[in-house]
């Protein structure tokens, strides 16, 4: 029997609200034009994105771990 979160890790549904959610910060249409230094000096442009990156790069790693099925264990 598997744990809630794992359970949900394996869910389709839980993956396309997770990508879509990262798709959807990822359009900055909030702060189109905004320059105003924030972090070290630079835009806060570079923040946000490396930001998103590591989120993208977690939710990466999860799908392959969780969601992707090896093709010796069959589909389950």
């Amino acid at each position: 029997m598997e744990a809630g979160g794992v359970k949900l890790l394996k869910s389709k549904w839980f993956w396309v609200v997770a990508f879509g959610s990262l798709f959807a910060f990822s359009i900055d249409l909030w702060a189109w034009d905004w320059v105003e230094p924030s972090l070290f000096g630079l835009p806060y442009v570079v923040t946000y994105i490396a930001v998103l990156e590591a989120a993208l790069f977690v939710l990466f790693f999860l799908f392959a771990k969780y969601y992707w099925i090896d093709a010796e264990e069959g589909n389950t």
